[in-house]
């Protein structure tokens, strides 16, 4: 109707105009010649005994010419069109009446469904999902129109340059044919691509049987996830495992194939950047004990730089070896528990996670020979030391000690559970009578022995005056034995104060016996220690005899007579002697009424009494003080005040 010409079609919409036509001569078309329009092909209008339509709005109808037909969804497909000239202007009954008919097809002009997917190259993925027209075109934005020809795929790749819209029109083959109305979808904007990440690949229990769980990231909308396994038979290699969503939280993965690579593939809707994660493979693992090493047994097919590292109860341990099919744990103790995790780390930091296990250690090795120290304390008790070779004592794990003195075999002295030094209570002068010597050995758990440890002898130190007035010592001391016999013991003479810390200059000694020449003149009381290393010892580590001590004379010196009489002679009575130190110094006159009183040497007596002129005379003094010992000291005399 909108171009004049004759149609052969009609289009959902579209008016058409019927009107007389052929050549044939009619005095009055538009009162003898009528049309209508009916679903179907090949029948005349069968018109029921009634007048025209007068307002011409009913196709079914006769209706006047000229007559204006607008086809609408309800009428797709084919349509009889006819034409009733009549003699006069009723239709009924028809005299004379002529009828033609003829059938068109209606179209459709519904727009176009559709999908559009972007694609991290600049392009989207357009997929026409309707089958209605034979032809489309796809128009991004304002750009260039790419035509969709009939036979091709409706998914169709098209170019964006900054478009944000995409519209679709559709097309018949027959010519003069109405197309689609236009449909148009927005673009939805597309996340950055990310390489994907299979984080960790973790066994719940050891293969064929195990289940996995899977962590993974960097999977924005928008993109295609797929787990994939290695498959030779496969196209590519590799067989898809599972659809992962994006944005997906753990997947637990149900069956797991053993020596399998899995990864992570993202495909866009173009296909246009595929990429994929690091290949990970499962770690089974499984283990065994002999011998007290426990064996971490796997077969993981991981990449050339994988790294390895072990957990044991839930704690990082890195005292493990190489082996072959696995790792190695030589430090278990017999019939104690572990339980294991091994990590496989990826070069590019993917983790594959085994499955944790158990073992239980187990072992006939008997344990190493231990070593023992024995040292004496600062209260001159023996206080015996196990050495370990693992600094550690094993959980159920016994420690036996034997004891030999003056000679005799040795006899089971104690047993103890623990690292804690053992205590000898024995006197010091029994020790000194019989000179004591220990050994040691360990039972662990599994009840293997160890080879007894080689007798160890504590150092007896003793001490005496080398002369009247003990102005030098002589000390000797008994060899010490150490955990090495082989080896040769080295001796440091300590000299002490009265709380056992050490005074500046010890003096390295040997033999068996050594002479202070030069020992403290300020103290009443010498005492010494032998720190004594080597002999198989520790470096760094000492045992130490007991304190031996050398109690001196106190010496005292008070005038008989003074005379206070200011000539700077003998005016005052003052007490000498050596190791005086907190003493009392009373003096009494005749009738026994204390004069003076002095507790220290710079406490003199000028011979006043109660601040009168000192009176000539006798008088009694007492001294007393305790030696540094802590045994009492007393002495009187007398002193005359002469003028």
């Amino acid at each position: 109707m909108q171009t004049g010409k004759r149609v052969t079609f009609f289009c959902v919409g579209r008016s058409v105009q019927f009107r007389l036509d052929g050549g044939r001569n009619i005095a009055n078309p538009n009162n003898f010649v009528y049309y209508g329009v009916k679903p179907g092909t090949g029948a005349a209008a069968d018109w029921p005994a009634c007048t025209p339509n007068p307002s011409n709005s009913n196709p079914a109808a006769p209706n006047y010419a000229t007559y204006v037909y607008t086809p609408t969804r309800a009428d797709v497909g084919l349509v009889t069109v006819s034409e009733l000239a009549t003699a006069d202007n009723t239709i009924l009954p028809p005299r004379g009446a002529t009828y033609y008919i003829r059938t068109y097809q209606v179209f459709d002009n519904v727009a176009p469904t559709f999908t559009v997917a972007p694609c991290p190259s600049n392009n989207a993925l357009v997929t026409i999902t309707d089958i209605i027209y034979n032809s489309y075109t796809i128009q991004a934005g304002t750009g260039a129109v790419q035509t969709i020809a009939p036979g091709q795929s409706k998914v169709n790749t098209i170019t964006l340059n900054g478009a944000t819209s995409v519209t679709v029109r559709g097309f018949y083959n027959a010519p003069n044919t109405c197309e689609s109305l236009p449909s148009t979808q927005a673009i939805a904007p597309l996340a950055a691509p990310q390489t994907p990440l299979l984080t960790s690949f973790t066994l719940q229990a050891p293969l064929p049987s195990g289940a996995a769980t899977l962590i993974v990231g960097q999977l924005p909308t928008g993109y295609t996830y797929t787990l994939q396994r290695t498959d030779a038979s496969a196209p590519g290699g590799y067989t898809p495992v599972a659809n992962v969503p994006a944005g997906s939280p753990p997947i637990t993965l149900a069956t797991v194939v053993a020596n399998s690579g899995y990864r992570l593939l993202r495909t866009d809707p173009c296909n246009s950047l595929p990429d994929v994660s690091e290949q990970l493979y499962p770690l089974s693992l499984s283990g065994n004990s002999t011998q007290n090493r426990n064996q971490l047994l796997f077969n993981d097919g991981g990449a050339p730089g994988t790294t390895y590292t072990v957990t044991r109860d839930d704690i990082p341990f890195t005292a493990f070896t190489v082996i072959p099919g696995g790792l190695e744990d030589a430090t278990g103790t017999c019939k104690t528990s572990y339980r294991y995790r091994v990590t496989a780390t990826y070069p590019r930091g993917g983790k594959s996670v085994s499955n944790e296990i158990t073992i239980l250690t187990q072992s006939n090795l008997p344990p190493p020979q231990p070593k023992l120290l024995a040292s004496f304390n600062l209260r001159n008790v023996v206080e015996l030391t196990p050495l370990l070779a693992t600094n550690s004592l094993p959980s159920g794990s016994t420690l036996y000690y034997r004891k030999a003195s003056g000679g005799s075999a040795p006899a089971p002295f104690a047993t103890t559970t623990t690292l804690r030094p053992a205590r000898d209570s024995t006197a010091l002068a029994e020790l000194r009578a019989a000179s004591p010597c220990y050994s040691l050995s360990q039972a662990d758990v599994c009840g293997n022995n160890s080879p007894e440890s080689a007798s160890t002898c504590p150092a007896l130190l003793s001490a005496g005056p080398a002369d009247a007035d003990g102005s030098t010592a002589t000390l000797t001391w008994t060899a010490f034995t150490g955990p090495d016999p082989s080896q040769p013991a080295s001796y440091v003479l300590q000299r002490l104060n009265p709380d056992n810390s050490v005074l500046p200059g010890s003096v390295t000694v040997s033999g068996g016996s050594y002479t202070d020449l030069v020992p403290p003149t300020n103290r009443q009381v010498l005492r010494y220690r032998l720190q004594i290393g080597g002999a198989g010892l520790p470096a760094g580590t000492f045992s130490y005899s007991n304190i031996a001590t050398v109690t001196r004379q106190l010496f005292l010196t008070i005038p008989t007579a003074f005379t206070p009489n200011g000539d700077g002679l003998n005016d005052v009575l003052e007490v000498k002697g050596k190791y005086l130190d907190n003493y009392t110094f009373v003096v009494v006159d005749r009738n026994g009424q204390e004069v003076f009183r002095g507790a220290k040497r710079a406490d003199v007596w000028d011979g006043t009494i109660r601040g009168h002129a000192p009176v000539p005379g006798a008088y009694v003094w007492r001294f007393s003080q305790y030696n540094e010992d802590g045994t009492p000291f007393t002495a009187t005399g007398a002193v005359t005040i002469l003028k």
